[in-house]
């Protein structure tokens, strides 16, 4: 893996603002990131490109998320049915734990999740440089 930076937690606060969507960048462990810069400038040149992304993620965070979602993912063993007790009430809980850049291209990866049905488990997902899904499994 080349060069990694974690994203200063006030600059995604700022970004995130009230999105319930987001995990609190200021939890442990912090995951809002830029991974796989080859070295300082190109982890330089990532910066703009992730709070770029970032702001996109916030404003499309519902779309990104359904898209994602997967309604066998409520089968999955993890999940507490009694706290989300249907697939779409639990597409609607999931909230971005971690928003990672590959700065080799773009890519962005997350997992989702929500403590309250899904502890101990998440989502995780990738898009790539263009938005379009990649994967998303549940473990």
């Amino acid at each position: 893996m080349g060069v990694s930076e974690d994203i200063a937690p006030w600059l995604v606060r700022e970004i995130i603002g009230g999105s319930g969507r987001f995990a609190d960048p200021f939890a442990e462990p912090n995951g809002y990131s830029i991974v796989e810069a080859e070295d300082e400038a190109a982890l330089l040149a990532a910066r703009g490109r992730y709070l770029d992304r970032l702001r996109y993620a916030v404003a499309n965070a519902d779309a990104l998320v359904a898209g994602a979602f997967r309604r066998e993912f409520y089968d999955f063993y993890g999940v507490d049915r009694a706290r989300a007790c249907s697939p779409e009430e639990m597409c609607r809980g999931l909230v971005f734990d971690s928003f990672v850049l590959d700065a080799r291209d773009g890519s962005v990866g997350a997992c989702l999740t929500n403590s309250r049905f899904l502890f101990g488990h998440f989502i995780e997902c990738w898009w790539d440089g263009d938005w379009r899904l990649r994967s998303a499994y549940i473990c």
